[in-house]
């Protein structure tokens, strides 16, 4: 072997740094393969891919989406589709300020939104909001009855309405107001039952409104005709009292008592039937008589007129020697225009020996009309009425005891 001493040439120090250069790039290009082989893992086995990652780098990840989507016209594009979607919802009254109705029924759209999202408004049955504003619309101001048939007839027409549970509890509340309504119907009609009349007082005839009262009164008639009017009445109920006085008639002043009993006395209707029941003692001459009546009256408005009419018949039972029944009965018109003012025509009759042939039967029928004033007390129909009127005898056969008078009348209320 010959051993040459010449050096290196610098050609070849070249070629050989550059031959190591590239065996060194090779293995670094090499590496990435590995780690993608799943058959080759560099990494440890208890490895967990969600282990915390750096602060500085979680706030590059997250930024990055965000700058992603505003690069992106197609994500911006769903983001206002979202944000109209919000603004729909808004216009349908999610977030609206309910209206000024009663019960606060305001216009709202159903309570869950995934059932509004689940239902297909080309379903047979929904309504939209449009139509369910309408209807609000047309039913604002209806009675409650009215109202509930309405929505009744509205879900029969829209089984599948997106406002179904808040018309269903409308109308609960609606129910609700019926039967309040009833009940207080029911107890305004039970205190007109209860309430009084203050029906008329007759000028002749008898009282048939049982009333708390004290009637004084006098008749003056030619040739020499006086009959006073003294009596008291007291009402224990409001529909049955009981009375005692004196009482000029024909006859005779006589001393009377008995009871007034309304079978019927209706505020509501204005209508009286009552039963009288009187016991007469004539003083000169001296007798007894019975007197049972029965009465109708009714009230009818004719405007702000009240015009109170009624009528009374029955019989007088007289035991003077012989038995001897007389007619007596009669009718009353009083005409009210005013609350303080009231015109009276009336008639009574009082008939006897209705069977008597020789002279023919006793009739002593009279007119009279006048006119009275009320007084008002406060908290109370009437105080008390006064005034007076003219009587003359009509169609009689009578001894000449009346010719025609003048009367004055007092009825004070208690």
């Amino acid at each position: 072997m010959v051993f040459s001493n010449r050096s290196p040439s610098l050609t070849s120090l070249l070629a050989l740094g550059l031959a190591g250069a590239l065996t060194l790039s090779a293995a670094v290009a090499s590496k990435p393969a590995f780690a993608q082989d799943d058959d080759f893992n560099f990494l440890d086995e208890d490895y967990d891919e969600d282990a915390d990652v750096p602060e500085d780098q979680a706030t590059d990840q997250d930024a990055a989406p965000a700058q992603d989507q505003a690069d992106d016209p197609d994500a911006n594009k769903d983001a206002n589709k979202d944000a109209n979607k919000d603004n729909d919802s808004d216009e349908l009254g999610f977030d609206a300020t309910p209206t000024q109705e009663e019960d606060n029924f305001d216009f709202t759209a159903p309570d869950d939104d995934d059932d509004l999202d689940s239902l297909d408004l080309n379903m047979e049955g929904v309504d939209d909001a449009g139509i369910y504003k309408s209807k609000q619309h047309d039913v604002e101001g209806l009675q409650p009855d009215d109202e509930a048939i309405e929505w009744e007839r509205y879900l029969r027409q829209y089984p599948n309405s997106q406002f179904k549970s808040r018309i269903e509890s409308r109308i609960s509340v609606l129910t609700d107001k019926m039967y309040d309504s009833r009940i207080q119907t029911a107890e305004v009609v039970e205190q007109a039952g209860l309430a009084e009349i203050y029906f008329a007082q007759p000028f002749t005839l008898e009282n048939i409104d049982p009333r708390k009262r004290l009637r004084a009164g006098v008749e003056f008639g030619l040739p020499g005709y006086l009959a006073p009017t003294l009596d008291f009445e007291w009402a224990f109920v409001r529909n049955f009292s009981v009375h005692a006085g004196l009482r000029g008639r024909y006859g005779g002043t006589s001393f009377e008592t008995g009871a007034r009993w309304a079978i019927i006395k209706s505020a509501r209707t204005n209508t009286l039937l009552t039963a009288i029941g009187d016991v007469r003692v004539n003083m000169d001459p001296t007798f007894v008589g019975l007197r049972p009546q029965l009465a109708f009256g009714q009230r009818i408005m004719l405007g702000d007129t009240a015009v109170d009419a009624q009528i009374q018949g029955g019989t007088e039972l007289v035991t003077a020697g012989i038995f001897s029944p007389r007619l007596v009965g009669g009718a009353d018109v009083s005409i009210a225009p005013s609350t303080t003012v009231r015109f009276f025509f009336e008639t009574q009759t009082y008939m006897k020996d209705l069977g008597w042939d020789q002279g023919g039967s006793f009739r002593f029928n009279v007119v009279s009309f006048g006119v009275k004033f009320q007084e008002r007390g406060k908290g109370r129909k009437s105080r008390f009425e006064a005034g007076g009127g003219a009587i003359a005898p009509y169609a009689g056969n009578y001894w000449s005891y009346h010719s025609g008078a003048i009367g004055l009348d007092l009825d004070y209320f208690m």
